[in-house]
């Protein structure tokens, strides 16, 4: 277990479980998510490091809430299970730029649809709007 500070946040992560999770955990398989796990990585490289240091695999979200626009998709909140404990809740969201402000909230256990088992946590995304680089169009209804 490792312990991990974020402003006023501490954590008490599995970082080798969470890998491993990451490793398993089925996907969606819809235009606006896969839309999401091609480009979110090199999009946001400093997102994708504050979550790869909790064992975070940033292209494989438990959960992800979109509205398709006319030229882009509104990713208003994506959701990523971390195995482990929050030891210290700060009181504030944490902030993020990455080219735009990310807000990152995290709440203890259950948020989203998930196939953890064990002490987990969430950590969710909010305010990324990506293009729509897929040469499909949208599954949703």
């Amino acid at each position: 277990m490792a312990i991990i500070k974020k402003d006023d946040y501490v954590f008490l992560v599995d970082i080798e479980k969470t890998k491993n999770y990451y490793k398993t955990h089925s996907l969606c398989s819809c235009t606006e998510c896969r839309n999401y796990y091609v480009q979110v990585k090199k999009r946001f490289p400093r997102l994708n490091d504050f979550l790869n240091e909790f064992g975070v695999d940033i292209s494989k979200p438990d959960e992800i809430c979109s509205l398709e626009m006319n030229d882009y998709i509104d990713y208003f909140s994506v959701d990523y299970t971390v195995c482990g404990t929050i030891n210290q809740i700060g009181k504030y969201e944490i902030e993020i730029y990455d080219g735009i402000p990310l807000t990152v909230t995290v709440t203890n256990g259950f948020v989203s649809p998930n196939e953890q088992t064990g002490q987990y946590f969430t950590i969710s995304i909010t305010k990324i709007q990506l293009p729509l680089v897929l040469e499909e169009k949208s599954t949703t209804v």
